[in-house]
């Protein structure tokens, strides 16, 4: 599979603030599915692998419904959004195939977004659950100390906070389909039927036409 399929969830209408109380939410779900996935037949028994591959994307959902919000209610460019977060990546020296195209586009009633699958050598799933926290630490500041929501004076302007905002959440997204992809090597998954039972999941939520 060349790009993870989320739904645009066009029932729910998150704000920041909710999306970062959501992303703690999903996150330390995560790091439980992680831990108990680790300590279960040392790491390889397959239950505990689809929790966790499940929860990876309920935290890149969270993060992608919100760019799509930024996008259709706040005028934020995400085609703009995803060539900056390229940028980052090469200036950080990650690898990953240049010729591809990575969008932001529609397809039907999804959302396509198209991330790189990074080669970074090392990256296990203990590594993500701590980069995916350093990334919601920096989306916070934003929120507080660059909004003024910590109760210190404001030092960004409010588009400025949402395309800062926007940019970490691609961070975070990209951390989940990173990891998804190295599951899929490492253990031969087909991602295909996980997501079809995202997309089934958050229908039956009522998240979505």
């Amino acid at each position: 599979m060349d790009s993870l399929y989320l739904p645009k969830l066009n029932r729910l209408h998150p704000t920041l603030e909710s999306t970062v109380l959501k992303v703690v939410e999903e996150s330390g779900e995560l790091a439980r599915a992680v831990l108990q996935h680790l300590s279960a037949s040392a790491g390889n028994n397959r239950e505990t692998l689809n929790e966790v591959a499940a929860e990876l994307l309920d935290v890149a959902q969270t993060c992608v419904t919100m760019i799509f919000v930024l996008e259709d209610e706040y005028g934020l460019r995400c085609e703009e959004m995803v060539g900056a977060h390229l940028a980052k990546l090469r200036r950080k020296h990650y690898l990953f195939t240049e010729e591809a195209v990575y969008k932001i586009e529609d397809v039907g009633p999804f959302k396509v977004l198209h991330l790189p699958r990074l080669q970074i050598p090392g990256v296990d799933l203990l590594t993500t659950v701590c980069k995916i926290q350093e990334e919601i630490g920096e989306l916070t500041q934003f929120l507080g100390k660059g909004a003024g929501a910590s109760g210190e004076a404001s030092v960004l302007d409010r588009q400025a906070v949402f395309t800062g905002a926007a940019l970490e959440l691609l961070d975070i997204a990209q951390c989940c389909f990173t990891m998804m992809y190295i599951l899929a090597d490492t253990y031969q998954l087909d991602l295909q039927p996980y997501m079809e039972k995202h997309g089934a999941k958050l229908r039956r939520k009522g998240y979505f036409d």
